[in-house]
């Protein structure tokens, strides 16, 4: 009886670590597909950077409104005269039709914080705002041509493609302005 309790304590520790084995691959296997965060896969021909701007970080400020015209408190002053001076007599114009058009207002200026976002392939600047993000400018390197699509109005997407080369600008809003860039090398 001696020699089966050692066959049964020792199929018992096979049959324990068998299991322990198999839940660890399992879990390593489904961790992924639990979690929130998506597996990350490397490769070499691609870069990925993450860009977070903060309140006081434009590297674009935005463009200026139109300065208004400061009113000085001092006035001329007069010299008093000994001889009045008259004003000179209208002259006559030919009457001309004016158009009855009224001024319109001119539109708000945008005053959405701009940043630069830089790539391999060139810049692009964007407006950033928890509604719209808009692209105002790309400075495409030389050899690059710049394509810009919109996902909707928080997600914008910039496109540098050069000669075996391709910068991709993903300009978006989470609780913030933040840029994601990816660099895809090769043929």
């Amino acid at each position: 009886m001696g020699r089966s309790w050692r066959f049964v304590v020792a199929w018992l520790v096979a049959a324990s670590a068998a299991v322990t084995v198999s839940w660890l691959g399992v879990r390593v296997g489904i961790a992924p597909a639990i979690t929130a965060e998506a597996p990350v896969a490397i490769d070499v021909n691609r870069r990925y950077t993450e860009v977070r701007f903060g309140p006081a970080d434009p590297t674009v400020t935005p463009a200026p409104t139109k300065p208004k015209p400061s009113r000085s408190s001092a006035r001329p002053t007069r010299t008093p005269s000994s001889t009045p001076t008259r004003a000179a007599p209208p002259t006559s114009r030919p009457a001309t039709a004016t158009p009855s058009v009224t001024p319109s207002r001119s539109p708000t200026p945008d005053t959405r914080p701009r940043y630069r976002v830089p790539a391999d392939g060139g810049d692009a600047i964007v407006a950033y705002s928890s509604t719209r993000i808009d692209v105002i400018d790309t400075e495409p390197s030389f050899g690059y041509v710049a394509s810009v699509s919109r996902d909707s109005d928080t997600v914008v997407v910039v496109r540098l493609t050069g000669p075996s080369h391709t910068s991709v600008i993903t300009a978006y809003w989470d609780d913030g302005p933040e840029a994601q860039i990816i660099e895809e090398y090769g043929g």
